[in-house]
């Protein structure tokens, strides 16, 4: 994996990751898991539930609203019971504390290269929270907080002692936190657009088309179309992408220039490990 990224053109690029559902591993129940939820629809719709997503499309309104409730209960009890030191999570650590020494050990980072831009779609605040506890300077917007955080989109802290910018991470919501989400479902897009999400998303885009800017993309599933634009978009204004796979038939983005697009996969798709890990020791050979 070392030789698919030199370890200068990270130091000289603006940071970026997209972390989907899968970054969190098995530690986080992905939709399907929900238990409850889908016991739910599958008493309404009278069958088996194989994808959570298509089936919320095919109830109607008052049954899909009864779902939704069950879902932000059931999400915010496994938030509360979450355990932190599930290999998952502490995989995610790592990485997070990887990319940390190297934003700050790079010495020919100008004052906006060292944020490190986190997108997540998750509504989880598990990224926050290991950042919290590693003592890292981090903040977060989202739909239910643009208003109060949104002077801070573009801080970068300052040590007085060392006179360094230090590394400083800034988590973007795209479908929100749990007490204002964008559910799935075929209101997803339409959501999207709305002005407090809208401009998240925007933001994003102004800082992926950045030039030397990198994104690493992790447990992302490539089913939504307003993310996929973004990403193609930029990749015209010279973004590249390093995308984890998990799975073998993992979706990945089309028709994009290989020298942008670099997929990072498996040694053994019978056998896969969390694609978090696997970036975490990726940075580590470049840190090393």
């Amino acid at each position: 994996m070392e030789e698919l990224i030199n370890k200068n053109i990270i130091a000289s690029s603006h940071i970026n990751f997209l972390f989907g559902a899968g970054v969190n591993g098995k530690a986080f129940p992905q939709l399907n898991g929900f238990e409850k939820s889908v016991n739910k629809m599958e008493e309404i719709l009278s069958k088996k539930i194989d994808n959570f997503e298509d089936s919320i499309n095919e109830m109607k309104k008052e049954d899909i609203d009864v779902v939704y409730d069950i879902f932000t209960n059931e999400f915010k009890n496994y938030e509360n019971e979450l355990d932190y030191t599930n290999i998952s999570l502490i995989n995610l650590k790592k990485m997070l504390n990887t990319i940390y020494k190297i934003v700050e050990n790079a010495e020919n980072r100008q004052r906006d290269m060292k944020q490190i831009n986190i997108y997540t779609l998750n509504y989880d605040n598990i990224v926050e929270n290991i950042l919290n506890s590693e003592g890292y300077m981090n903040n977060s917007v989202s739909a239910s907080t643009l208003g109060e955080n949104i002077n801070f989109l573009d801080l970068v802290a300052y040590d007085y002692t060392t006179y360094k910018y230090v590394p400083t991470f800034m988590i973007s919501k795209l479908h929100g936190d749990i007490e204002r989400p964008i559910y799935p479902g075929l209101d997803k897009y339409k959501t999207s657009l709305a002005s407090e999400y809208f401009e998240i998303n925007f933001r994003m885009k102004e800082q992926l088309c950045k030039f030397n800017s990198v994104l690493f993309v992790i447990g992302y599933s490539c089913n939504d179309e307003h993310i996929n634009k973004i990403l193609l978009d930029c990749i015209k204004h010279g973004l590249v992408i390093y995308w984890f796979k998990f799975g073998l038939n993992d979706k990945v983005l089309e028709n994009c220039p290989e020298n942008q697009l670099i997929i990072v996969d498996q040694k053994d798709y019978n056998n896969p490990i969390d694609s978090t890990r696997i970036c975490a020791e990726y940075l580590e050979k470049l840190n090393g």
